[in-house]
């Protein structure tokens, strides 16, 4: 059997070598590439079971890579992307979920966790493959601006999406093989899977989290399916602590806005004053001003407050390029 080929996309020459070498010792086969252009001509003839990336690159970043792979090669879209960076706040690692990365290794880098990460996606991602059926659907949920977890019968975890992931890190809530978490909220997210998966099918339950995160979860059961790998269950995680980035596409769409007024809109939403769009934009305020009143009078709204509430109402997340 061929050992897995990892990808790893690293400019630091130093860090580069140790993770190969790393890896080459856990029995993987390793490519390295200094950049994402490199990565890419690598792309071209090779098809990697992991791909592992810097994100702070010169020429194109670790998520302008990842929004290339996911907009040019659906192709890899079932490859697991791992982003390394020593950027490391909470807002950078949504992003990076956001973005379609399937985990986070901070700097520097353990390499334990190196190993333990990698084998587990491989890992992952062998399971799902062996999955019956046609699951190209669930890459659908990755893009939602809310945390999806879905269950099968005995209550594992079938698929997460990004932010799922990264909400349930930030509280943690363990998403494993099953959903657990320790303490209080344990007992209740337990109590609320059992009855969820449970023959009686019951109504749709929410719960909120007293982890000081603000986190709510709204569990469903679904119709039956016949594979015992199939969800019967649904989770909706959400939390009022962070708002991913805007879709500027989906909004144009939904109000008839044009590139120009989508981005405005989305900047006001994000908490930016005129000025501050201005800038941005490089245009000059009248023209905010402007494009402002056209968004008014698309959207119906009378009021700033009520376009930034009907902005963030928008449930997709878009790609961070």
């Amino acid at each position: 059997m061929t050992a897995p080929l990892i990808l790893c996309v690293e400019d630091e020459p130093s860090l580069r070598d140790d993770i190969t070498f790393e890896l080459q010792e856990a029995g993987y086969i390793v490519a390295a590439a200094e950049d994402a252009r490199e990565a890419l001509a690598f792309l071209e003839s090779s098809r990697p079971d992991l791909i592992l990336c810097d994100i702070l690159m010169p020429g194109m970043d670790g998520r302008g890579f990842i929004s290339h792979l996911r907009k040019a090669r659906s192709d890899l879209d079932d490859v697991p992307f791992v982003f390394l960076t020593a950027l490391s706040s909470r807002q950078h690692v949504i992003d990076g979920r956001i973005a379609g990365a399937d985990d986070y290794l901070t700097k520097p880098i353990d390499y334990d966790l190196l190993r333990a990460t990698v084998e587990s996606r491989l890992n992952r991602i062998q399971q799902l493959r062996a999955m019956p059926g046609d699951r190209s659907g669930l890459t659908a949920l990755d893009r939602l601006a809310i945390g999806v977890v879905l269950l099968n019968a005995n209550g594992g975890v079938v698929h997460a999406n990004p932010l799922a992931r990264c909400l349930s890190d930030e509280v943690g809530i363990a998403l494993s093989g099953g959903v657990t978490a320790s303490g209080k909220d344990g007992r209740k997210l337990s109590a609320l899977v059992a009855a969820l998966i449970s023959d009686e099918r019951v109504a749709p339950a929410g719960l909120r989290l007293d982890n000081g995160c603000h986190l709510m979860v709204l569990g469903m059961s679904l119709p039956a399916r016949a594979h015992h790998d199939d969800a019967v269950a649904m989770l909706i995680l959400s939390s009022g602590d962070s708002q991913p980035p805007l879709d500027n596409a989906i909004l144009g769409q939904l109000f008839d806005l044009t590139p120009m007024e989508a981005q405005v809109a989305c900047l006001l939403a994000e908490g930016l004053r005129r000025n501050q769009i201005a800038d941005r934009l490089a245009i000059s305020g009248t023209t905010v001003a402007f494009h402002l009143r056209n968004i008014f009078a698309k959207t119906g709204v009378q009021r700033q407050a009520e376009l930034v509430a009907l902005v963030l109402s928008v449930p997709l997340a878009r790609s961070v390029t």
